[in-house]
């Protein structure tokens, strides 16, 4: 027989934990959830998941899973090795004393108590009907010692379990069950909250971080720079616990007012662009007086992002295991992060769960593809019937997410009228003057002007980024360059350049060409745009770089649309188009109407309303179909039917490093990938890891498969750090002034 009953084999840096002392860890972790977040859960719940944490993994006591989790010499004979392994979570419902629970509570309490220990972890259904008598009497040699060793822990001394374990909780074990959306949510509340308390305790980490006091911050933050909140702030502040839709201008302050929306709950910020994360991240630590120790960054590059803020520290590993739990009070991240729960696949339940006493912002709704679109719909259904709160703000909104929400029935506020940006004179603002010029966007049309000041150039693709660079440098005139193209450690170097020079405090001039990247909650403010045509609600958030807070009162445009001598870079009618084909075209129809004119918040959120119109699209438009076909399959989707996550990005990218740049550092990369062949800990790995990827630069995945398979030599050869992990040296020309250049594929007309 065992002297002790395992339920964590011995680690390098973690000696073997028992049943027991995993469990008392796990009821600390429950402890400090309900201490936080004490309105989480009704009281009854705090005990059924009380009771899950206590009895999930109870079935470990069996001489299969003993031998499993210790060195050989200290294995016993297995007296049933004709039988497979059953899961230690079937096991351990045959534990619970389901009679004397059903005389406290519910039928459907105790169903889902079982059900969460029995599918706490996702494994293949496994029919143990034929040897079940043998299986109980091998469990119940288990129990004085699963007794005695609860009793040395005061968390454990009053788990009662059975004396002689029983497999008849089958009618409890359906999944069926959850079919009706009432116990699938209770079902979620529970398991969704034992997986993250069981994960926490595992880890070593809180499962939840206390609020840092983000009312105080906001308080001092306003007194500090003599601000008072304006209509939106003071509306969200005063409505903290509803839903809200609003359509508010540019620059009028819309993050504080989330931040006053927010108060003190749990809140998850999402934003559409990393480079917008990062600098909203930022402004939380260095403005807002947010702590780094309680705000999440979360997204694919935040272990390079962290390094970059660690103040010549070593990564800090416990704050990226926070994050990546959403285990802060307040986490700033991307929305394909925490919206694929839709999916229903196995595992989902963690994140629905966090959500469902967390608030979600969602900034600028309107630049997510359709099909991703559909996925925050359907997310917003989910949370809220679950008590999550929302939050989507936008300065343009296209009509159909309002109607898709009304139709699931998603309680939300939205004002009839949006918040517009007044000057001091309590005018409505008006910062843009619009010239449509139907032809395409080059240096000859932009000469044309003054460019003395702050200018910038934003078009549809890197290919016409880098022409337009290539064309102001043969011209001998300065301007600098930013795309998703630069590997990332000249991309940082660029945005950090772009930031100063967009600073409201910042006097001097300068061009920049770029492209969406800077489109969206980029705190920057140019004096002039010139920019090709995207659509409607995109040419608006490229004007909010624009006079961000200052009228403008010349009678010449300070907004030139070029929408080509045909169609701008990257439009075509098919499914590459950088938009939806007929948008662009609806768009470029109804801003025609206001060419030669000063252009106020009201008129382009008029302008946003005829464009994004059922009706004027008309029933072939593709990004119409696909919203409406993903919202139809995901909303009769039955839980567990998907196996897998679904992909929410349309386009996956491999990371690579460009010859050049592998050249030039032979030595450091080589000695990195090394140092990788090693056996490190996780922290000197990862900090080995970011290191090399500040060599890496993102390519659609389709363009490495093409280079890939032309096999003439345009992939070098790989840096390959582990099974799962390498990087392509790929020979496409690469230089710190235009990135990586495609010379060879079609398809990057459209990238």
């Amino acid at each position: 027989m065992f002297k002790t009953l395992l339920a964590k084999s011995a680690k390098k840096d973690k000696p073997a934990q028992t049943i027991a002392e995993h469990t008392s860890e796990l009821i600390k972790q429950w402890d400090l959830f309900c201490k936080i977040y004490p309105r989480a859960l009704s009281e009854k719940d705090k005990e059924i998941l009380l009771l899950a944490v206590k009895y999930h993994d109870v079935g470990k006591a069996n001489t299969k899973f003993q031998n499993k989790v210790r060195d050989i010499t200290e294995r016993i004979k297995d007296l049933l090795p004709e039988i497979a392994e059953i899961p230690h979570g079937y096991l351990s419902c045959a534990f619970i004393p389901i009679d004397d629970l059903l005389e406290q509570y519910s039928e459907e309490e105790v169903t889902i108590l079982i059900l969460a220990v029995y599918y706490h972890h996702e494994r293949a259904e496994q029919n143990f009907d034929d040897s079940p008598e043998e299986l109980e009497k091998e469990l119940e040699q288990y129990i004085p010692m699963l007794i005695k060793d609860f009793d040395t822990f005061n968390t454990t001394k009053d788990i009662v379990i059975r004396e002689e374990p029983v497999f008849d909780y089958e009618e409890f074990t359906e999944r069926e069950y959850l079919e009706n959306s009432n116990h699938l949510y209770h079902f979620v509340r529970i398991k969704g909250l034992l997986n993250k308390i069981d994960y926490a305790a595992s880890g070593g980490y809180e499962v939840e971080i206390p609020p840092g006091n983000l009312p105080k911050k906001m308080e001092k933050y306003f007194d500090d720079n003599n601000h008072t909140r304006n209509e939106l702030q003071e509306h969200l502040y005063a409505h903290q616990q509803k839903n809200h839709i609003v359509i508010a201008s540019t620059g009028i302050g819309k993050t504080e007012a989330a931040l006053w929306w927010l108060g003190d709950d749990k809140g998850i910020f999402t934003l559409p662009l990393k480079v917008s994360i990062n600098a909203i991240y930022d402004r939380l630590i260095e403005k807002i007086g947010c702590e780094k120790k309680n705000t999440g960054l979360l997204h694919s590059d935040m272990h390079a992002e962290y390094v970059k803020r660690a103040d010549d520290q070593d990564l800090d590993l416990i704050t990226v295991t926070h994050a990546k739990n959403l285990s802060m009070p307040l986490t700033v991240t991307t929305i394909d992060q925490i919206i694929d729960f839709v999916g229903l696949y196995p595992g989902f339940e963690i994140k629905l769960a966090t959500l469902s006493y967390s608030k979600l912002i969602i900034d600028e709704i309107q630049m997510y593809s359709p099909r991703l679109a559909a996925f925050i719909v359907l997310g917003l259904k989910y949370i809220t019937d679950m008590g999550g709160k929302f939050l989507i703000m936008t300065a343009t909104l296209p009509p159909i997410f309002v109607e898709a929400l009304e139709e699931l029935k998603v309680p939300f506020v939205k004002p009839e009228k949006p918040f517009l940006k007044y000057n001091k004179n309590n005018e409505m603002i008006k910062r843009h003057y619009m010239q449509i010029v139907e032809r395409d966007l080059t240096i000859e049309e932009i000469v044309k002007h003054s460019l003395n000041r702050k200018v910038l150039i934003i078009v549809n693709t890197v290919m016409k980024a880098q022409q337009l660079y290539q064309e102001f440098r043969h011209a001998k005139i300065k301007a600098s360059l930013l795309h998703s193209r630069f590997i990332s450690k000249h991309r940082q170097k660029k945005e950090k350049e772009i930031l100063r020079l967009g600073d409201r405090d910042c006097s001097d001039t300068g061009i920049w060409i770029t492209t969406q990247l800077v489109e969206a909650s980029v705190d920057i403010d140019f004096d002039i745009l010139f920019t090709e045509l995207s659509d409607a609600s995109g040419l608006f958030q490229r004007m909010g770089r624009i006079y961000r807070e200052r009228d403008y009162v010349e009678n010449s445009p300070n907004i030139y649309v070029f929408t080509g001598d045909e169609l701008p870079s990257g439009i075509a009618n098919h499914t590459k188009s950088v938009v939806d084909y007929d948008i662009y075209m609806q768009s470029k129809k109804v801003l025609l109407q206001y060419n030669n004119q000063l252009i106020d918040e009201q008129t382009k959120m008029d302008i946003v309303e005829q464009v994004y119109n059922r009706e004027a699209l008309g029933e072939e438009c593709k990004y119409m179909k696909i919203f409406d076909e993903t919202l139809k399959w995901y909303k009769d989707l039955i839980p567990y039917q998907e196996e897998q996550k679904p992909t929410l990005r349309d386009i996956q990218n491999q990371l690579v490093i460009p010859y050049t740049v592998y050249k030039d550092n032979e030595t450091e990369i080589e000695d990195i990938k090394d140092r990788l062949s090693e056996k490190l800990q996780l922290e000197e790995r990862t900090n080995a890891l970011i290191k090399l990827q500040k060599f890496t630069v993102p390519i659609a995945t389709w363009a490495y498969e093409n280079a890939r398979k032309r096999k003439n030599g345009e992939i070098f050869s790989t840096i390959k750090v582990d099974c799962y992990t390498e990087y392509p040296i790929i020979t496409y020309k690469y230089t710190e002034e235009l990135g990586l250049i495609f010379e060879h594929d079609y398809d990057a007309l459209f990238q």
